[in-house]
């Protein structure tokens, strides 16, 4: 059942109320409001105004319900406003239709829509076959197509931000006090940036604010070119518990930013890097509810969006400004525009976050957020418990992981570190944290303090995405030269390979066919008949005449 918007309510028109409140004084002095309407009432009212007795029992019966003039005034004539006369039958298949064609993500134009169902309606050949004279014309389908409900529309046809307009949000996630609710989200900058050496183009930034809901007032921020993750989060946490003079000195910016402290419970979205156990532990450990909101709409962390718009809005008067979509810089350059570095732009936000602070605020009456504060913070007390170590502070909030202490120490992607205080736990699981701006070291939490571990081996100090780049790079090398040649030679090699050994197996088999041959037979029952003797040589008798005289009698043979 397709949800529709409800029928307006008829209209009445200044004569048919004028009508009315002539009759109105006659009934307001014959008719009670309660017991039988008698003959003489009616009489009564019939003589002054004229009316024939039913039509006087009518609107009797209208007046008690309702006593007003506007009950007897005649009511507009044609039918009820929002409805029709189309069967029952194609009424049903135009819902089908519209369900089907119109009321997904990517709809057609409602004139398209109503073509597209009046064709399919009366389509010989196609699945319904209803009669012209049942039909009703495109505009009625049209109309039928603006009944339907905004939030209908929104819940099939827009995302969750889009349609969060178009739907009922009754009620407020309320703050009961000061530093007691801070909403954190994420977004991309609408301004491409440059390096800071050679003043090429690096890309757009990704900006995180989080707002102090009672006061309205930007709690922390953490600018980077990288996308939100578990450091990054954790960075901007802490942003928001410590003070800002540091970083204010740092970056030589002369502005007032005294919002800083430790807050109750903190308001984000579905994020991964919120829901991550590491950063949920951090926030819980300082006494901060990680109130992670249900999956839906844009509205149920409506501060900080809305802050994250106004934010953004000022990026258009930025040298390299991208603006919202494409048809906002047509035949504007950004990328040739970008002038400003990221600690430049880092400045430029935060002179803007005091704009905003000694800004009139609309949800705090006209007070500007630094007011606010102000006179919240002098009431609070301490906003950041003594105890309280930054340095500690960053280590918790880093991307952590418990890993299991070998005889070489902890294992990293095929890195290993060492600290003396791991040899009395080889075999025990540790709970190791990560800066992901170098891979000299790792930090090990033992006995509820961290030790710092550094690597094993040579190794530049260079953020982890950079040292897995070129590693990448490293094997694209390797590929690339197997591509060209190299993996032929390695064929090449492979197949002499196993050409030598098929040789050595034919010499080694032809080698102990000529031993078995040199070796001769075994003895066996056939070789033990007699001897056979060998045969006298023949006499060979020489003739007289070769004899000589005197040697006639010797044989010579």
């Amino acid at each position: 059942m397709i949800e529709r918007k409800p029928s307006p309510a008829p209209k009445r028109s200044l004569q048919s109320l004028e009508a009315g409140m002539a009759l109105f004084p006659h009934f307001r002095k014959h008719i009670l409001l309660s017991g039988p309407v008698t003959a003489a009432q009616v009489a009564a009212i019939s003589e002054a105004t004229g009316l024939k007795e039913r039509q006087i029992r009518t609107l009797a019966a209208r007046y008690r319900a309702h006593p007003g003039a506007e009950s007897l005034a005649p009511k507009p004539r044609g039918p009820a406003i929002g409805s029709h006369r189309i069967d029952p039958a194609v009424r049903t298949a135009i819902d089908a239709l519209i369900d089907e064609i119109a009321l997904k993500m990517v709809p057609p134009s409602r004139a398209e829509t109503a073509r597209q169902i009046w064709g399919l309606l009366h389509a010989d050949n196609g699945n319904h076959r209803f009669s012209a004279d049942l039909i009703p014309s495109e505009k009625t389908i049209e109309r039928l197509l603006g009944e339907i409900s905004s939030s209908a529309w929104a819940r099939t046809t827009m995302g969750s931000k889009t349609r969060s307009a178009h739907e009922a949000h009754p009620g407020e996630y309320w703050s009961e006090g000061f530093l007691d609710l801070v909403q954190m989200d994420h977004t991309r900058g609408d301004v491409i940036l440059v390096d800071s050496l050679r003043r090429e183009e690096l890309g757009r930034p990704w900006v995180t604010f989080l707002i102090e809901i009672w006061t309205r007032s930007i709690l922390g921020y953490y600018v980077s070119f990288s996308d939100p993750s578990i450091f990054r989060c954790g960075r901007a946490v802490a942003s928001a518990l410590l003070p800002k003079e540091p970083i204010l000195k740092h970056l030589g910016v002369d502005v007032s930013y005294p919002m800083f402290g430790l807050f109750k419970r903190l308001h984000a979205d579905q994020a991964k890097p919120h829901r991550s156990e590491a950063f949920r532990r951090a926030c819980v450990r300082n006494g901060i509810d990680p109130d992670v909101r249900k999956p839906g709409p844009a509205h149920l962390g409506g501060h900080i969006e809305r802050l994250i718009g106004t934010m953004v809005g000022k990026l258009r008067i930025l040298p390299g400004a991208t603006g919202s979509n494409v048809s906002a810089r047509d035949g504007y350059d950004a990328e040739a525009e970008a002038a400003m570095t990221l600690s430049e732009f880092e400045r430029w936000l935060l002179c803007q976050i005091a704009v905003y602070h000694h800004t009139p605020h609309s949800a705090l009456g006209g007070l500007c957020p630094a007011q606010m504060w102000e006179q919240a913070a002098a009431c609070h007390g301490p906003l950041l418990p003594l105890s309280v170590d930054s340095d500690q502070l960053f280590l918790q909030f880093l991307p952590s992981k418990s890993l299991t202490v070998h005889s070489r120490g902890i294992q990293i992607k095929h890195r290993h570190y060492w600290h003396k205080a791991l040899a009395a736990r080889i075999g025990q699981k540790v709970d190791v944290s990560w800066d992901e701006r170098t891979i000299q070291h790792v930090y090990a939490e033992l006995d509820g303090s961290f030790v710092k571990m550094a690597v094993i081996g040579q190794y530049p100090d260079v953020w982890e995405a950079d040292w897995e780049a070129a590693r990448a790079g490293v094997r694209a090398l390797g590929r690339a030269y197997q591509a060209d040649g190299g993996r032929a030679a390695t064929a090449r090699a492979i197949a002499a390979a196993n050409q030598e050994t098929h040789l050595a197996r034919a010499r080694t088999k032809e080698a102990r066919r000529r031993a078995k041959r040199r070796e001769g037979e075994g003895t066996t029952l056939a070789d033990l008949r007699a001897t056979e003797k060998p045969e006298k040589p023949r006499i060979r008798w020489k003739p007289v005449a070769d004899l000589g005289e005197d040697d006639w009698l010797k044989v010579r043979t």
